[in-house]
């Protein structure tokens, strides 16, 4: 019997020439959890995953998926379903006729694939376009739900997505976060990459969150709310750039890590929603509007590491 822990990283590092992609990486998934990993280009999400999947070895440390190290046992790889950001479906097909052709791979015969097809279909919301329209007339929402019908199409334990909902409208988001959420509820493990924090809001029972290569904090996300001390931010927008002093009086009140300024617009991440009266006293006559709102997970990637999720 496999035990709960599906997936174990353990000090994992990878370089691409002199840059380090991962720096020490560890973490683990249990079973039927969603675990999102949260950071921009650049943080080191890709490589994990793709490591993940088998097609990366580590430099050092080893990911053990379902006791294997997918890298060095191709056979696990039957386990493990694996959707890149990139659509590796071919746009002269189907996507019915891509889901029989990736079978096939997997040893399913044609009458299987159909029946998995019929099973997905009810699971991602595939309709009447997925076997009759070629991948090439899909909407961006049809050809990532056709996408991740592929990946699914041995019916694996693990699922690996790369960035599932980048450049999608909201509608076919929230499809997708559906689909997701019905996986986990079909006794999947997930493991997701994105740089959009309301997917990690919304999927997450663990959010991983990553930058320059190394885990930055992990926790559900009002456990990471919580650990940066904010329940609010405030945006600020000025008539003009703001002066120095009058930033400076900010980051008094604020603190400089958290306060982000984006030309005439100051985005304050604070504890206590009274401070207004005092953020209003250090501007005076120079502030156009002022809103205040709950946090969210891009304001706490942002107190972590400074850097905005875009």
């Amino acid at each position: 019997m496999i035990a709960d822990n599906v997936v174990v990283i353990e000090k994992v590092e990878k370089k691409f020439g002199d840059t380090y992609a991962l720096k020490g990486v560890s973490h683990v998934v249990k079973r039927e959890e969603i675990h999102v990993l949260l950071g921009p280009n650049g943080s080191g999400k890709s490589t994990l995953l793709k490591i993940l999947a088998g097609i990366l070895k580590p430099d050092k440390g080893r990911a053990v998926v379902l006791g294997k190290e997918p890298y060095l046992n191709p056979e696990v790889k039957k386990f493990i379903g694996y959707c890149p950001q990139e659509n590796l479906l071919y746009e002269s097909l189907t996507g019915f006729e891509n889901l029989v052709f990736y079978a096939g791979l997997y040893g399913l015969s044609p009458s299987q694939a159909k029946e998995r097809a019929r099973e997905l279909s009810e699971i991602l919301g595939l309709d009447e376009w997925f076997f009759r329209k070629k991948v090439k007339a899909y909407s961006g929402g049809m050809a990532k739900r056709a996408s991740l019908a592929v990946s699914l199409v041995h019916d694996p334990q693990v699922l690996i997505m790369d960035e599932p909902t980048s450049g999608l409208d909201p509608q076919a988001r929230r499809l997708l976060w559906d689909a997701v959420d019905k996986l986990r509820n079909e006794g999947k493990t997930v493991i997701l990459a994105t740089h959009i924090f309301e997917d990690a809001e919304v999927l997450a029972d663990k959010v991983v969150v990553m930058h320059k290569g190394r885990v930055v904090a992990v926790g559900g996300a009002g456990d990471l709310k919580r650990k940066i001390g904010c329940r609010y931010a405030l945006e600020l927008e000025f008539s003009r750039e703001p002066e120095k002093d009058v930033l400076a009086k900010l980051k008094k009140i604020a603190g400089e890590s958290r306060l982000l300024k984006v030309g005439n617009t100051i985005r304050l991440l604070v504890d206590d929603a009274s401070l207004i009266s005092k953020i209003e006293e250090a501007s005076p006559g120079k502030l156009l509007n002022l809103s205040v709102r709950r946090i969210s997970l891009g304001d706490v990637y942002f107190a972590l590491t400074g850097v905005e999720l875009k």
